[in-house]
């Protein structure tokens, strides 16, 4: 894998798209964008930042050619199904949900109101039924979970001592069909597994101080959109802690994680736009395939591994895409 990969999900993408988009609205009225998140406005950021950018180059501009409806649920995912509902109640055009949560909620709110939903595994969470023809109302971005998580640990065990023990970081809302896969891959490594579940942001602190007491030696940070809204927490807490840690998204990296694999966020979250885009065209989200990342990236952070005190071995830096000196 080379740094040139990194543009292949964001290219993959643009052959979605089939016109210029500004001058394609003739009501007076512009279409309701409706997005559901379960995080705060604050680190909502991460997604509806690129979400706009992403529809202004395609000619969609809040206030102007589409309205924006955004809906936070503060990192309470038991207020998703109101917060779904009266976004509904709303009459958007599309509705557009990050993590299982997000998406089983308004699911359940609507069933003719188009849904683009991204999460870990569309089928596995069953938001869709097929991922060709994805029927009914929803179609997606479906981004590997289960598959990634067990890599991850692959990877990250690279870093530690043999027979070490792995945190595994898991949010309550997202499927845990990758559970099998990571049984399996820390059994062949001979690495003892504990899962902590996260309901809070206060939880993260209490399940990598337990970790670390327990004689834990990494963190594995599973798929999750939830987690990854509370990624600045996690690389500090585990920074804090003294353990090693993978992310999901190569962009963690960058932010302090010490390993991140898996595709970019940024072309997921243009995939979503495409997808939005082509159902405000008109095109039946039913019809519109779920999407899949078909490129990864390996990150390693060696600034992190020097704060952390650890020595990255030579064979997974060879195996990185990037390396953050």
């Amino acid at each position: 894998m080379r740094e040139c990969r990194r543009r292949d999900f964001l290219l993959s993408s643009a052959a979605l798209l089939v016109a210029p988009l500004a001058g394609a609205q003739t009501a007076t009225t512009p279409p309701v964008f409706g997005i559901l998140l379960a995080f705060s406005r604050e680190a909502g950021l991460t997604f509806t930042r690129p979400l706009r950018a992403y529809m202004e180059a395609l000619g969609y501009v809040d206030g102007r050619t589409v309205i924006f409806d955004i809906r936070y649920a503060d990192g309470k995912v038991e207020r998703l199904p109101a917060l779904a509902a009266a976004l509904a109640a709303q009459h958007p055009a599309v509705i557009a949900t990050f993590g299982d949560a997000a998406g089983l909620a308004a699911q359940a709110a609507t069933s003719s109101i188009p849904i683009v939903a991204m999460s870990e595994d569309l089928v596995g969470a069953k938001l869709v039924d097929n991922m060709a023809r994805p029927g009914r109302n929803i179609t997606g971005v479906s981004i590997l979970g289960t598959e990634l998580d067990a890599k991850r640990l692959e990877l990250l065990a690279d870093m530690l001592p043999a027979r070490s023990g792995v945190l595994l970081l898991a949010d309550a809302t997202t499927h845990r069909g990758s559970r099998p896969a990571l049984a399996s891959t820390a059994a062949a490594l001979g690495v003892q597994l504990r899962e902590a579940v996260v309901k809070a942001p206060e939880d993260i602190d209490n399940a990598l101080r337990e970790a670390r007491q327990g004689g834990m030696a990494g963190v594995n940070v599973l798929s999750s959109a939830f987690l990854f809204a509370l990624r600045a927490r996690i690389v500090a807490r585990a920074a804090d802690s003294g353990l090693a840690s993978i992310f999901q998204w190569p962009e963690t990296a960058d932010d302090g994680g010490l390993l991140a694999y898996g595709p970019s966020l940024l072309g997921a979250f243009r995939t979503v736009v495409t997808l939005v885009a082509r159902i405000l065209q008109g095109a039946n989200p039913g019809d519109l395939p779920v999407q899949q990342p078909k490129r990864f990236q390996f990150i390693v952070n060696l600034k992190t591994a020097r704060a952390l005190g650890r020595t990255v071995p030579q064979a997974l830096l060879l195996r990185a895409d990037r390396v953050i000196e």
